[in-house]
């Protein structure tokens, strides 16, 4: 198994319905191909990691480098692994607050690491949360 993780900025204008789209989608091709993951938004930036064969990952990688809704994708992490960090969510999301959003998930205050799988290794957490707790930069 292979785990992905990039992280990328939002074309300006994405809206909440275009994020929900692609999750609807995301959700339904990794249920099928049997890739486990988890996308984070600060408002401007995104995360994501992806699990599973190596051949689907990079496949799907692959389609995330020439989406158009978002740019500057860069890959931070590319490993061999021996178990999912993330093993029930074909695709689980969550927004950070920027505070004047009503479609809040955490805020900057609470605290990330509740929200991860407690038993996920330490740095994919560590990189996780770090990114969650990034003011982004304005548009």
């Amino acid at each position: 198994m292979y785990r992905l993780v990039y992280v990328s900025t939002a074309k300006d204008g994405l809206s909440t319905e275009d994020i929900g789209r692609i999750l609807d989608v995301s959700q339904s091709n990794n249920h099928e191909r049997y890739l486990t993951g988890f996308l984070a938004h600060n408002g401007r930036h995104f995360m994501q990691a992806l699990e599973g064969a190596y051949d689907e990952v990079r496949e799907i990688f692959d389609r995330i480098l020439v989406d158009d809704r978002h740019e500057g994708v860069v890959q931070i992490l590319g490993e061999t692994i021996t178990e999912r960090a993330f093993p029930d969510w074909a695709m689980n999301y969550f927004r950070v607050d920027d505070r004047r959003s009503s479609a809040m998930v955490i805020r900057h205050d609470d605290p990330v690491d509740g929200l991860l799988p407690k038993d996920m290794p330490r740095e994919l957490l560590h990189l996780f949360a770090r990114f969650m707790r990034i003011e982004p930069l304005p548009a």
